[in-house]
């Protein structure tokens, strides 16, 4: 799943620099598309440039710092078209797409005479790190950590390991406060000296190296070959995830873990005798929920200011904020039990997928009603965002049974499914608390004996 989410984590961190900057970046998939090509290409030709040794040593980097450079330029073309030109950023952006995608066919079709890819290009790809065999031997942990972490691409390091990065230059330097002051009110920043236009420059640059990276790992990491229009989309999914991570670096680095499980369920329905379309549209159906969760999310903003003009001077900031985190999770948790309704109806509807009807049917049933069980019981906490607080240990209680479900079922594939259950529930509880219930519990702790 990592793998899968690699390509959505890095150009939704450019997504989110450049949207905190107040540019969006719409080009993001040109970009991808650019890099990932331009990487192939670089990196196919150096055995021929440097000789078979030189060549497949160095080849690889060659490429990722050709494919990046690419990104990059088509960045600042953006930018100049947009912060120079003053052109309507979508439409440069759009524009930027269509360059990237058509160029790519062009130049291939020039070097190798395929429109379709570069297969008959020995194309390299990017180490992979193989972690010490001994992890696997430690007690309960050590199955899991290698399973997920044991031979992964330097770009799905890269990936993850830049969530921390971002989230530091954000709120820890200098530079991220100018980023910020620049998106949120570019006139105040300009009156205290801040240049904005540079500063949005120096954002779109950082979104093309990360729409780059991204890149790369498509066609030297995901696979060693660059395929017509192989971003699939990931640019314009890239956008959306900063949504569903509330615009924070440790929130997008989740939701493109969101994002990547959805993409892996395709891979692996789309192996099942089934429509291909059914698979090929699930990453999209994420979007749309990432969309509608971001819709609810400002709802419920909305709400909260509006108990905020009711309460006055007794409105206990820190608290609502925890209240409306809660609210989010319990949005967030419907929307997985949305995909089980799907997941539910193609059992259903390609049985003979599925082991034939006899075991598909039943399987469809229990997916089905655990998840209209779950979806019900989140909704009374998304419609009103205060229930959330007068019923608290009853939203830990929702909480924690849907996480349990939900982290029960990838668990399963290390654990036994009783043991995966406990460590989902355990998990669940974590993160209901973490996110805010531990403030709820407190306050209701503290207000007891005063009622009585």
């Amino acid at each position: 799943m990592l793998r899968v989410a690699t390509p959505i984590l890095l150009p939704s961190l450019g997504a989110l620099l450049s949207d905190r900057a107040g540019v969006i970046n719409i080009g993001l998939e040109g970009m991808m598309l650019g890099s990932a090509f331009t990487g192939v290409i670089v990196s196919a030709y150096s055995l021929q440039w440097l000789g078979p040794e030189t060549g497949a040593a160095l080849g690889p980097w060659l490429g990722l710092l050709a494919g990046v450079a690419v990104a990059v330029l088509m960045a600042l073309l953006l930018g100049f078209f947009h912060l120079r030109l003053k052109a309507d950023l979508i439409l440069s952006g759009i524009a930027l797409n269509i360059l990237g995608s058509a160029a790519t066919v062009a130049i291939m079709y020039e070097l190798t005479g395929d429109r379709g890819n570069t297969s008959n290009l020995r194309s390299l790809v990017v180490p992979f790190i193989q972690l010490p065999s001994f992890i696997n031997d430690i007690p309960i942990v050590g199955p899991f950590i290698y399973g997920v972490f044991n031979n992964q691409s330097v770009m799905t390091w890269v990936a993850f390991l830049s969530v921390g990065v971002v989230w530091y230059v954000l709120y820890r330097t200098p530079f991220g406060m100018h980023l910020r002051a620049a998106g949120e009110n570019p006139a105040a920043a300009e009156s205290v000296g801040i240049r904005v236009v540079r500063t949005r420059y120096m954002a779109l640059v950082l979104s093309g190296v990360f729409a780059g990276l991204g890149g790369i790992h498509m066609s030297m990491g995901y696979l060693n070959l660059f395929q017509r229009d192989m971003t699939a989309g990931r640019g314009f999914i890239a956008l959306a995830v900063p949504l569903l991570g509330g615009n924070h670096p440790i929130g997008t680095g989740l939701a493109s873990l969101v994002f990547g499980f959805f993409d892996a369920l395709a891979i692996r329905i789309g192996s099942l005798q089934i429509p291909s379309q059914v698979p090929q549209m699930i990453p999209y159906i994420a979007t749309v929920m990432a969309l509608v969760i971001y819709a609810l999310q400002a709802r419920q903003t909305l709400r909260v200011r509006a108990l905020r003009a009711a309460e006055g001077e007794n409105f206990n900031a820190p608290r609502w904020r925890a209240i409306q985190r809660l609210s989010v999770l319990h949005v967030f948790l419907a929307m997985i039990a949305v995909i089980g309704l799907i997941v539910s109806a193609n059992l259903l509807a390609a049985p003979n997928a599925f082991g034939g009807p006899d075991s598909a049917n039943p399987l469809a049933a229990g997916i089905g009603v655990i998840s209209i069980i779950l979806i019900a019981a989140s909704a009374p906490f998304i419609a009103r965002v205060e229930r959330t607080a007068s019923h608290a240990l009853l939203s830990a209680a929702v909480s924690t049974l849907s996480l349990a479900v939900y982290l029960g079922l990838f668990l399963a594939l290390f654990f036994e499914v009783g043991v995966a259950l406990a460590i989902g529930a355990i998990l669940g509880a974590a993160v209901w608390l973490v996110l805010g219930g531990r403030r709820l519990i407190q306050r209701d702790q503290r207000l007891a004996p005063a009622t009585s």
